[in-house]
Formats: structure tokens, sequence, C-alpha cells
């Protein structure tokens, strides 16, 4: 029997049952494909992780991603406070009034939903998410499953000193509770308001915060998020630049677009074109970085396509949240199960079959 035809009958398989733990030994050794990834220097059983968002802001939902197979996720962005309780960022503590699946014209199956939402980041207080991210560190992360933490704090307007007791205060409870990989989410949201009117003051952003996330502990690692912004390629690689001249170990790339016609920020396929030409860059000229990739994943393709340019993970989120037309092929489990199913194991744009059709492998025995 030939490798594809190996993965279909893995495919099958576990359309039916559970995805095993050990999906990715299983697949070494029955395929001959090697999933194994990493985010920075975590190792990961495969590449694929939960973007920070509705999906990571509970204890119960890591847990599922991690029994669906998935090798780890990025908890829900915390916004920091001071020592003394101040939120600068208080603004960004904002649930969701409503949260909808949007199609592109082309998409009239609706394949590949684009979450549209007015929340920001996690709103709770920050003891409250202390406690909550221990309780994920406790119960999830072991040498099968990571969880990242995520951060954001104060962010000066043109002329302002930023408020480092805050990004200390907050790094600090953040790593006492465990995490030692640190997104920091420069939310799209601010793409709307004057925050992002002014490039020098968001290069600033992005060259002076990951030192004073470092500035807390040396064991600490950095990831800022870039942010998508309409100024060209040149200037999305120049925050890329400064951010790896501050310190940064890592980049995610990156944040959706802000579109005002939607009052929101917009993923799909528009998004991940764009961040594939910007990973793509990066790598040329920054071989050294460390890259996780997010926005637009819709299939394990899409994931590959990402790998292939230079990340070393995939982040993927809206493909879960939204409403999806097509019937998935997996009958059991929840809709994490359902959705790494088809990302990896898909005999037609899946992971594997995207990695074997590169290798010329699908012949092969």
């Amino acid at each position: 029997m030939n490798k594809m035809r190996r993965l279909e009958g893995l495919f099958e398989r576990f359309a039916r049952e559970s995805v095993p733990e050990d999906l990715s030994g299983i697949i070494a050794q029955e395929i001959g494909v090697e999933l194994k990834a990493s985010y920075l220097d975590i190792p990961l059983k495969n590449p694929i992780l939960v973007a920070p968002g509705q999906l990571t802001l509970t204890a119960d939902q890591v847990r599922h991603i991690k029994r669906a197979g998935f090798a780890g996720c990025v908890i829900k962005s915390v916004v920091g406070e001071g020592p003394d309780g101040c939120c600068s960022m208080a603004a960004q503590r904002k649930k969701p009034t409503y949260i909808r699946s949007f199609y592109d014209r082309n998409d009239a199956d609706g394949e590949r939903p684009i979450i549209h939402w007015d929340g920001r980041c996690d709103a709770r207080p920050l003891d409250e998410y202390v406690n909550f991210a221990l309780d994920v560190g406790k119960s999830c992360v072991d040498d099968q499953f990571a969880a990242v933490a995520s951060i954001l704090c104060h962010l000066p307007l043109p002329g302002e000193d930023f408020r480092e007791d805050e990004w200390a205060h907050t790094t600090r409870a953040i790593y006492d509770a465990g995490y030692s990989h640190i997104e920091i989410d420069f939310c799209p949201f601010l793409s709307g308001d004057d925050y992002t009117k002014d490039q020098r003051n968001v290069l600033r952003w992005y060259r002076t915060c990951p030192g004073l996330v470092k500035s807390v502990t040396q064991d600490v690692r950095v990831m800022p998020k870039l942010l998508n912004l309409e100024w060209g390629a040149d200037f999305q690689f120049a925050m890329a630049e400064a951010a790896v001249e501050g310190g940064a170990d890592g980049l995610v790339v990156g944040n959706r677009m802000f579109k005002p016609e939607y009052g929101s920020g917009h993923g799909g396929p528009e998004l991940r074109r764009r961040n594939l030409a910007q990973i793509s860059r990066i790598r040329e000229h920054l071989p050294g970085i460390r890259i996780s990739a997010t926005g637009g994943v819709y299939s394990g393709r899409d994931a590959f396509e990402y790998m292939e340019a230079g990340a070393d993970n995939v982040q993927m989120l809206s493909y879960i949240m939204g409403k999806v037309g097509r019937p998935f092929t997996k009958t059991s489990g929840n809709k994490f199960d359902k959705v790494l199913h088809k990302i990896i194991l898909d005999p037609r744009d899946g992971l594997v079959a995207s990695m074997l059709n590169k290798s010329g492998m699908e012949t092969s025995e």
C-alpha cells in the first residue's frame, strides 16, 4: 500500500474514532512523515496551535484543545496593570457584543469563515487572569502540549513615556504563573484609533516593548505580533526590524487588518496572502528570527504554505470559531476535533498530504 493510501486509511479511521495523543507518532511510523515543529525553543508534536481569542479564555476550552490533538495554544491576551492596580489600557478590556461569520464573495459555500467581532482583549483584572493562567498551566501543559501567554500593556501616544512599571508588574505576574514565552498583542482594533496614526511612534513600540518585558528576567522569550497597517510592505518589514532591534526572539505574523467598512478586524485569504509575503521577506533578510504564522488558515495546505515560506508553526482561530458551510468528514467529537482531523489528515489538502506531494513520496512504500 502506498503512503497516500495509508493516509486515506488514517483519515477514514479517525473520522469515526478519537484522534489519539500519539497521532504524530502513528503518522511517522505508518507514512514516514515527521510533523514535529517548535515554538521558539519549545518542541511541538505538530505545527498547529490555537491562536489567542474567544476559544482560549477558559481552562476548559484549553483542555478541549489539548484533547483534540493540537500542539498548543496562546491563551487570551491579558491587559496589564501597574503595581497599584492601575490599567492604562483599560479600554482594551472589552467583551464582544457580537461575533459574526463573514464570507468573501468567492466563497459561495461558506467554507472559509472570517470572524468579525467588537471584542478586544481579556476583560478580567490581572489577579483573576493569573488564576486562569495557573489553572491552564497545571491541568494542560506537558511535553505534549504548550501554552503561551499574550499581553498588552501601556502603549504611549507620541511624546508620552512608557509606563514601565505596568510592563514590569504584568510580566512578573505572568512569568511567576509559569509562562516564560510571551507574545505582545498589539491589538488590531488600535488601527481604528489615534494610536496608529504616527509611524515613528508605532516603530517605537516595537523597538521598546520587547526590552521592557525582558528587563524583568532574562529567562523570558518575547514574540511581538505585527500589526497589519495600510502603509505598505516596506513599513511592515520596518516593524519586524524594529522588533528585532528591540530584542524580540521571534515574531507573530500577523494581526488581522482593520477594515473601516466593517468596524472590525478582518482576516481570511487576503490576510494569508499578505502574511505569506511578509514571512518570505523576513526569512530572507532576518534569517535568525523565529516566526509564528497566523491568518486565513482553512486547510493543511494553507498551514504548509506558511511553513514553506519560513514559519516554524501556525496559529489558527477563525476556522474553528466560524460557521463552516460544508459538513466535516469527522462525525465524532467537537469542533476542535473535527478541524484538526481535517487540517492534518485530509488526503486532498491536509498537512500530511501537502508534505507528501512536496517530497514526491506519495507513491512510495
